[in-house]
């Protein structure tokens, strides 16, 4: 995915958050996260709570990367359309698939694993012209650990290309190691760009976004 430097943690995998669609039922897609926050109101997505689900912080980092102070009114003119806020990824994509909704918050890879193994080819990722927020994977040796070497050979299996190979077809996300061939039907599209805040930048402030987050949806 890039260059990597960070003394602690080791990349396993990679991807971009994305909405997810069935091209046979949702023919007016929107190209941009400002088509979406602007579309009719019976457009109705899913989306997962960013204090409890991977996806729903990424989707909070994205708009606050996008709209910055303005983040707050964006999520207020998008929450008419958000059928329902869930705890996790898999209730959300389920309602989903069960109809309940036009577009889920997921990743841009998830429409690789209905092609590769349901043969299914309807769903698609909405490409956004802003771009998409980035989630990269990481593990890292705990420094209470009384087993290091253990660890440190796990951490370098992660990166194995017997490991590596593997990651597309059973997490459906992107391998971090560039060697990497993707399998046949895996990628069909150019990749989007990547939007990426800063670790600190994140870390200095999810706790204020999350409230404002809260207070935006409950208004």
């Amino acid at each position: 995915a890039g260059t990597w430097d960070d003394e602690h943690f080791v990349p396993f995998d990679w991807g971009f958050f994305a909405f997810i669609y069935d091209e046979t039922k949702l023919s007016d897609v929107p190209a941009s996260m400002a088509d979406l926050i602007a579309a009719d109101q019976d457009m109705r997505i899913v989306i997962q709570d960013p204090r409890t689900s991977t996806p729903g912080f990424g989707l909070m980092l994205w708009l606050k990367t996008l709209y910055g102070d303005q983040a707050a009114s964006q999520w207020q003119a998008l929450s008419p359309k958000i059928v329902t806020v869930t705890k996790g990824w898999s209730e959300a994509y389920g309602l989903f698939l069960d109809g309940e909704a036009d577009m889920v918050l997921s990743y841009t890879t998830s429409p690789a694993y209905h092609r590769v193994a349901e043969s299914q080819t309807q769903y698609q990722y909405a490409n956004f012209s802003e771009g998409h927020y980035m989630q990269i994977e990481v593990a890292a040796m705990l420094a209470s650990t009384d087993q290091p070497e253990l660890a440190q050979s796990f951490l370098d299996f992660l990166l194995s290309d017997a490991t590596q190979d593997i990651i597309p077809t059973t997490n459906w996300m992107y391998p971090a190691t560039k060697q990497i061939a993707l399998p046949e039907g895996f990628e069909i599209n150019n990749k989007p760009s990547g939007l990426l805040l800063a670790d600190d930048v994140v870390a200095r402030n999810q706790e204020n976004w999350l409230k404002e987050w809260v207070m935006a949806l409950s208004q």
